[in-house]
């Protein structure tokens, strides 16, 4: 493997915590930090749902479902090591609403012939919890739903499905500028299918359901598709139409009753108007919030409290949304300020809009002092739940060492070194090749070893 296969911007040298709360005083920014951990035992209640701790796992993709769509013991190994490890939101990986919007053949996707399969992986996760915690313990549990856009691929091969064009992605994966768009009839025809989706989910035994409008897949997409016709384009209203029907619809659907309804949002792409969205229409790409929030306030009228918030967009500026410190390209910037970006952002939006239960992100490169970064937001309102993603498949269990033993352990940390987001590009099925490396390693070693045969 060539040593310059992840090129190291060696931000990370903080021996301790008072060498990283110098760091933040220096550079003036608005991460906080709190040694008082017992935040993390907070219960929080929403519509009914108990989340037993303010602890929670970010959806991370494994790509290892059957043809059919349905979990695989890949799947069913990773969610009860997590559930094991005692994070009171357990937050389930995208799972596909139909067969074309699927991310590549290996993603979950539910359906009326596998919705069981999907109870069993429910099942084992509550089941696992109990196991390891007492009958007390429950995590809640959220399946994401969602249709990947332009992110698309059938048989291995890329098959978007844009609802606008946007020049710098286009550009990014080829599609051309006659790439024709989907019809207002192929967008509607997507509720009914969401509808069916949160159903089946609510039959699995799944305590919520997330409507997916993250990281340019095809609800994000819409959000920001200034220039479209018709009625999912251009205004405000038409370009949160499709989302808010969606919710509304499950809301007011008898099959769906009782499901805790939550949405994984983007509020800042990170390219620029109008291909972005809560991006500044004058300032290159300065964030604009003014949109994000009123759509935020809207969906909690229409009944969503639970919201992940995110940016970027992996596929094109993986930075954005997952800080890191090796990886196919040098940020232009020092991996902490991306921590800050994603983490002073939220904290705007959970101070503007209180009535939502808003999870944090931008924890995971901070390692064995992320649970103090975590505290401090919980601390000083940043967010009502702190989530781990890339930490939750490299370090399962890091909820229990910070709520059973007040710390992160340095030998079990993600070190943001990026493999399991180079296997999910390349190949689809991806998970921590540094700390679960009996199983990911030789997977991550044959893909290199296909490319470098495939170069040759």
């Amino acid at each position: 493997m060539s040593k310059d296969t992840f090129r190291s911007n060696g931000n990370f040298n903080y021996k301790n915590i008072q060498k990283l709360k110098q760091e933040i005083n220096k550079l003036d920014l608005g991460i906080k930090l709190s040694d008082d951990l017992d935040v993390f035992k907070k219960t929080i209640t929403i519509d009914g749902h108990i989340i037993p701790n303010s602890l929670a796992t970010h959806p991370m993709e494994g790509g290892d479902s059957d043809e059919k769509g349905s979990p695989t013991e890949l799947t069913y190994r990773k969610y009860k090591k997590i559930a094991r490890g005692g994070s009171g939101l357990i937050w389930l990986e995208a799972v596909s609403i139909c067969k074309e919007g699927r991310s590549n053949d290996k993603q979950l996707w539910i359906t009326e012939d596998n919705w069981r399969d999907f109870k069993k992986l429910n099942d084992l996760i509550k089941k696992s919890a109990k196991e390891e915690f007492g009958e007390g313990f429950e995590p809640k549990t959220i399946i994401q739903l969602n249709h990947s856009g332009r992110y698309c691929k059938v048989n291995g091969k890329r098959n978007p499905i844009i609802a606008t064009h946007k020049r710098v992605l286009d550009e990014a994966i080829g599609i051309s500028e006659d790439y024709p768009l989907v019809t207002d009839e192929y967008l509607d025809n997507l509720i009914a299918k969401y509808i069916e989706a949160a159903r089946l989910s609510k039959k699995a035994g799944f305590d919520g359901v997330d409507i997916k409008a993250c990281h340019g897949y095809l609800l994000s997409e819409i959000l920001s598709a200034y220039d479209r016709k018709g009625k999912y384009g251009g205004s405000f209203e038409n370009r949160t139409k499709l989302i808010r029907d969606i919710v509304h619809k499950i809301k007011t659907d008898k099959e769906c009753k009782g499901l805790l309804l939550s949405s994984r949002l983007n509020i800042y792409d990170a390219v620029p108007y109008p291909d972005g969205w809560g991006v500044s229409k004058t300032e290159d790409i300065e964030i604009d919030l003014e949109e994000p929030k009123k759509l935020i306030r809207l969906l909690a009228n229409d009944g969503v409290k639970l919201i992940s918030i995110t940016m970027g967009n992996p596929y094109f500026i993986p930075h954005i949304n997952k800080p890191y410190d090796m990886g196919n390209y040098i940020p232009d910037e020092k991996v902490i300020f991306s921590c800050n970006r994603l983490i002073k952002e939220v904290g705007e939006i959970q101070k503007s809009i209180p009535e939502v239960s808003i999870v944090g992100v931008g924890y995971s490169w901070f390692r064995q002092f992320a649970h103090y970064v975590g505290a401090g937001s919980l601390k000083e309102g940043l967010c009502s739940i702190v989530g781990f993603g890339r930490e939750s498949i490299a370090y399962s269990d890091f909820a229990r060492d910070i709520l059973q033993n007040g710390e992160m352990k340095l030998n079990k940390v993600c070190i943001a070194c990026s493999k399991c987001s180079e296997m999910k590009a390349k190949i689809g099925t991806c998970g921590c090749v540094v700390r679960d490396s009996k199983i990911y390693l030789p997977m991550y070693k044959e893909m290199k070893s296909s490319e470098v045969s495939t170069n040759e």
